[in-house]
C-alpha cells in the first residue's frame, strides 16, 4: 500500500471511530436516563430472581462490545461493504433531539406497562382482526405493539438505546455474506437487477437500507406484517431503486416457489412460537431458488458468548414470551428440517448472523 493510500485508510478509520464513538456516547446517555425513568425491573415488594448463570464481567462485556466495531471496520477496510451510510451523511440535530424526547416519553409508558398485570398484552384489545395471536402483544412493553405510526417512529431509537448504539452494527453482521453472494451472482448474470433480494419481517428497514446503499439496483421485496412499520421502511429506503413493499406474514410469503435469490430475516424468530418458526423456515426454503442464500439475523443463543446471564434475564425484563425457547433452539436442525444447509455464521456482541443455503 502506497503512502497516500495508507493515509486515506487511516483517515477513513478515524472517521469511522469518531462516528461510532459519538453514536455510542449519545445512546448510552439516553440508556442511563431511561434506566432512571424505568427504575427497578421488579415491582415493589418483589424479590429479584437470580439468573442461573453467573453474570459476565464488565471487562468481558466491553471487549465483546468493542470487538463488534473492530470487526465492522475490518469489513469496511477490506471493501466487503461501504462505510455505513449513517456515518457518511450529516446528522440532523433537530430530528435527533425530537427522537430522544419521544424515546423518553415512551420510556415512561414502558415503565408503567412493565409493572402492570397484562401490560404486555394491552394491544389485544385494539388490534385489527386477522392478525396472528402471537403478534398481538406489546413486545418490549412498547406502546401499540407493532401496530401504530408512533411505535414505528420510536422503535429504532428504543433499540439503539437498549444496545447503547450498537444495534445497526449488529444487524450489519449480515452484510459480508450478502455482499459476497450479490457479487458472485452479478459475475454470473451481469446485473444487480436480475437478483431478487427479499427482506422478510423488515421492520423499519434498517438492514435493507444498508443493503440498498451497497447495491442500489437490486430487485428488492420488503415484507412485513405491520403496515405502519412497512411505511417507515419505505421512507427509510428511498435510495432503493427497485424496491416493493408488501404487507404479509412471514409464514405466508407472497412469492412463487424458487423465486428469491437472497432472503434475510432480522430479529424475527425470537418473537415467534416454536411451531410458527418451523412454518416460516419452510416458507423460506420454498421461495428460495436452488442454491439460494438465507441469512438469519437474530439474538445470540445460549453458549454462543460469555453473556448467557443477559439472555436469561431478557424475556421477563422486556416481555419476550418466546425468547427463551428461541435461545435454546438448534438452528441447523430447525432449518435442516426444511432442507437448508448451514453456510457460516458471524457473531457480533449480542447478535448472530447465520447463513443457510438451499441445495442445488
Amino acid at each position: 500500500m502506497g503512502l497516500a493510500a495508507n493515509i486515506e485508510t487511516k483517515l477513513r478509520e478515524a472517521q469511522y471511530r469518531a462516528a461510532t464513538t459519538a453514536k455510542v456516547g449519545w445512546f448510552t446517555s439516553f440508556y442511563v436516563m431511561g434506566r432512571h425513568i424505568v427504575g427497578p425491573l421488579t415491582s415493589p415488594g418483589e424479590v429479584p430472581k437470580a439468573t442461573p448463570t453467573e453474570a459476565p464481567s464488565m471487562g468481558d462485556m466491553r471487549a465483546s462490545f468493542f470487538k463488534l466495531f473492530d470487526d465492522e471496520w475490518a469489513d469496511v477496510e477490506a471493501k466487503r461493504y461501504r462505510m455505513p451510510r449513517e456515518f457518511r451523511t450529516r446528522p440532523d440535530p433537530v430530528a435527533a433531539v425530537r427522537k430522544a424526547r419521544n424515546y423518553l416519553d415512551e420510556a415512561r409508558a414502558v415503565a408503567r406497562r412493565s409493572k402492570t398485570k397484562g401490560g404486555g398484552t394491552e394491544v389485544r384489545e385494539t388490534a385489527p382482526d386477522g392478525l396472528p395471536a402471537y403478534y398481538r402483544q406489546n413486545f418490549h412493553f412498547q406502546s401499540d405493539g407493532w401496530l401504530s405510526e408512533e411505535s414505528a417512529s420510536v422503535y429504532d431509537t428504543q433499540v439503539e438505546v437498549l444496545f447503547t448504539g450498537s444495534a445497526d452494527a449488529m444487524r450489519r453482521r449480515a452484510l459480508p455474506a450478502i455482499s459476497e453472494e450479490v457479487r458472485r451472482l452479478v459475475r454470473e448474470r451481469g446485473s444487480e437487477k436480475d437478483i431478487h433480494f427479499a427482506d422478510v419481517a423488515c421492520g423499519t428497514g434498517r438492514l435493507l437500507s444498508d443493503v440498498a446503499d451497497n447495491f442500489p439496483e437490486l430487485t428488492v421485496s420488503a415484507v412485513d406484517l405491520s403496515g405502519p412499520y412497512l411505511e417507515k421502511a419505505r421512507a427509510n429506503n428511498a435510495h432503493a431503486k427497485n424496491a416493493s413493499f408488501i404487507e404479509a406474514a412471514a409464514e405466508k410469503l407472497p412469492f412463487e416457489d424458487g423465486s428469491v435469490d437472497i432472503l434475510t430475516t432480522v430479529y424475527l424468530f425470537h418473537e415467534l412460537p416454536p411451531k410458527v418458526r418451523r412454518e416460516v423456515a419452510a416458507e423460506v426454503a420454498r421461495v428460495l431458488r436452488p442454491g439460494g442464500l438465507y441469512v438469519h439475523v437474530d439474538s445470540a443463543q445460549y453458549g454462543d458468548t460469555c453473556m448467557d446471564a443477559l439472555l436469561e434475564g431478557f424475556p421477563k425484563a422486556f416481555h419476550e414470551p418466546f425468547y427463551d425457547s428461541y435461545a435454546r433452539e438448534d438452528l441447523p436442525s430447525l432449518f435442516g428440517e426444511s432442507g437448508l444447509e448451514p453456510d457460516g455464521q458471524r457473531i457480533g456482541f449480542l447478535t448472530k448472523a447465520s447463513s443457510f443455503r438451499k441445495p442445488n
